[in-house]
């Protein structure tokens, strides 16, 4: 519960009580220690996140399963990359109102002006390599796997920038991934040269986005609702949708709410009588491509204490991700945010406000 309400810190010190027992199930013990390692990432502690990833892969109960052994050594190779990095800091902070252009807001790398999108399903900032060469970072070498939203894979090193400034918040020792040109160039000659993830924007607060601006404030007010939580990296709130309930991911880098197969199993019977077959174009970093959908013509979906209409929805019939990741029902994007005067996410809270 402290990681999932983004209390990183408490979180860690439950686990150190809990694995001081000497009753714990090794199922239970490696739970524990992953949660461990993406708290350290998330407090950009590296180099504990390297010897946690390192005890994990060495414990006589280290995941046998693929994906999630190969996410433990991915963490190893990101954490012993930067184990010599400062953690990430917010060096001034200030009232800022930021105005998107297609997503991308302003920003400062180092003191080059640069446009990059802002993208809360993003676990990482990052750069094209070629957009990294540019701002003259260097590039630590690191081969992570980087899994997509079409579930390809790509090979991703890390740079470190001293300084990057968005609006009136300063950062220090910020992380990016850095993909080859070809992860983020689309079909059309449609590039993205950077992104701006959770780890620029948590520290953020509170975010309030209203059209095309998103005004974070000097000090974060405490809000009474608590329907986010964080599974990892990635904002996660309720949803409902004829009297059911499921979990869907909260993503401003989505133009649209897409559906993914878990509700499609779930929901087969009401889909398949509401709407119509067809195919999608599925892209992210890694490239684009068509899978079979059903195309839903109207939703009328519950979150955040109101109700949501949205028209032309996608309902994937295929699985996207690794089976152990396949849990989401839905990506909550842009079409929703468009809906509303006001949106408010405020990761202290853990709220999300629709106004």
């Amino acid at each position: 519960m402290e990681h999932a309400f983004n209390r990183p810190d408490s979180s860690n010190l439950a686990i150190d009580a809990l694995l001081a027992r000497g009753d714990v199930p090794d199922s239970m013990r490696l739970e524990a220690r992953r949660l461990e390692l993406s708290n350290d990432l998330r407090l950009y502690r590296y180099a504990a996140a390297r010897d946690v990833a390192a005890a994990i892969l060495a414990a006589p109960w280290a995941p046998t399963d693929s994906a999630e052994h190969a996410d433990i050594e991915n963490s190893l190779r990101l954490g012993s990359a930067l184990a010599d990095v400062a953690p990430q800091a917010l060096t001034s902070r200030a009232a800022t109102t930021i105005v998107l252009v297609g997503g991308h807001v302003p920003v400062s790398v180092d003191g080059h002006r640069r446009s990059y999108l802002l993208d809360t399903g993003a676990n990482l900032s990052a750069l094209m390599r070629s957009e990294a060469d540019a701002l003259g970072l260097t590039v630590r070498p690191a081969s992570i796997s980087v899994g997509t939203s079409t579930d390809m894979k790509v090979t991703a090193d890390l740079a470190v920038a001293d300084r990057v400034t968005i609006g009136g918040l300063t950062y220090a020792h910020v992380v990016f991934l850095v993909l080859p040109d070809a992860a983020l160039t689309f079909p059309g000659g449609f590039r993205i040269p950077g992104i701006l993830g959770f780890p620029l924007i948590e520290p953020m607060g509170e975010l309030r986005m209203r059209g095309d601006t998103v005004a974070v404030p000097a000090t974060v007010p405490a809000r009474p609702v608590h329907n986010l939580a964080l599974e990892q990296f990635s904002m996660l709130t309720p949803v409902r949708w004829k009297g059911a309930s499921f979990i869907c991911q909260f993503d401003t880098g989505a133009n649209t709410t897409d559906f993914y197969e878990p509700f499609y199993r779930r929901f087969q019977s009401e889909v398949e009588a509401e709407g119509r077959a067809d195919t999608a174009r599925v892209g992210g970093a890694g490239g684009i491509r068509r899978i079979p959908v059903f195309k839903m013509p109207s939703m009328s979906l519950a979150l955040a204490d109101t109700t949501v209409p949205l028209h032309d929805v996608d309902v994937y019939r295929t699985i996207l991700r690794d089976t152990a990741d396949n849990y989401l029902f839905c990506n909550i994007g842009q079409d929703v945010v468009r809906e509303f005067h006001e949106l408010i996410v405020n990761l202290r809270s853990m709220s999300l406000l629709l106004r």
